[in-house]
């Protein structure tokens, strides 16, 4: 099969989720369903979804001859390996990459992990001064698969990271918006994108908000329920098989429940 031919590669929070929904409707383009594989991300192993060529490019076996392929892994851009793997894959392939002031990004970004348990510290604050104890391997959460995503300044570090990515990737291949103005006008956002993609305007004009943060209500629900997934506890299993054939889904029900909304 060809290769994939773009990224949306980052940052965390930053609008990779809603663009990866916005160019999902392009007849032209194919987005695995796997929203972020983080394939070529190898130095973030816990959060990898697929870990060989094989698996990787069997996401993409229904894409069609003229539809462009994406991978929307917001890890690209602050993996120290992701773009060299990426160009080494694929040359020619082009990167998207969306940047946040970076106070809101790393606030929405702790709202998230606290949100899907990787994160146990509520207060900010506290979480970015254990960065250092975490390194050693000390106050991780038991729920956190991957431990270097709460090591927030090397996450937006654009400092350091921004210059290598213009070094590693020749300026027609890459294309940089600000999230507070791509969200300002993203219609104009949308065509830009096209039109650096090469794609001709399908005529979307909706662009709603997506993936706003979450916060839970109760920690310890959203606990127990992980355990009793991971665990594959028979009653649970049993329990939500019975209610699926009604078209009711106990996780999805738990999920809306336990959800408050976070940080934006």
């Amino acid at each position: 099969m060809s290769h994939v031919d773009f990224f949306i590669s980052g940052y965390p929070k930053s609008g990779t989720t809603a663009l990866y929904h916005y160019l999902k409707g392009h007849p032209d383009v194919f987005l695995p369903d796997v929203k972020e594989p983080h394939f070529f991300s190898a130095d973030f192993p816990g959060v990898r979804l697929v870990t060989s060529i094989i698996d990787y490019e069997r996401l993409y076996s229904g894409a069609t001859s003229n539809q462009l392929k994406g991978d929307a892994s917001a890890s690209v851009i602050h993996s120290s390996e992701a773009i060299n793997r990426i160009l080494e894959y694929t040359p020619k392939a082009k990167f998207i990459v969306l940047i946040r002031e970076p106070v809101a990004a790393v606030l929405s970004f702790h709202s998230e992990l606290l949100y899907n348990l990787s994160e146990d510290e509520a207060d900010f604050e506290k979480a970015w001064e254990v960065q250092e104890s975490r390194v050693k391997g000390s106050n991780i959460p038991k729920s956190c698969n991957e431990s270097s995503l709460l090591q927030y300044s090397k996450i937006f570090r654009y400092r350091d990271q921004l210059p290598l990515f213009f070094q590693r990737v020749p300026a027609k291949q890459r294309l940089i918006f600000v999230f507070e103005d791509f969200f300002s006008d993203p219609r104009t956002a949308y065509l830009k994108i096209l039109d650096f993609l090469e794609l001709k305007d399908n005529g979307k004009t909706d662009f709603p908000v997506i993936n706003t943060s979450k916060n839970l209500r109760f920690r310890s629900l959203a606990s127990y329920h992980r355990y009793l997934v991971d665990s594959n506890n028979i009653f649970y299993r049993l329990t939500r098989n019975t209610l699926s054939t009604f078209g009711i889904h106990p996780s999805h029900m738990l999920a809306r429940l336990n959800l408050k909304k976070g940080y934006k």
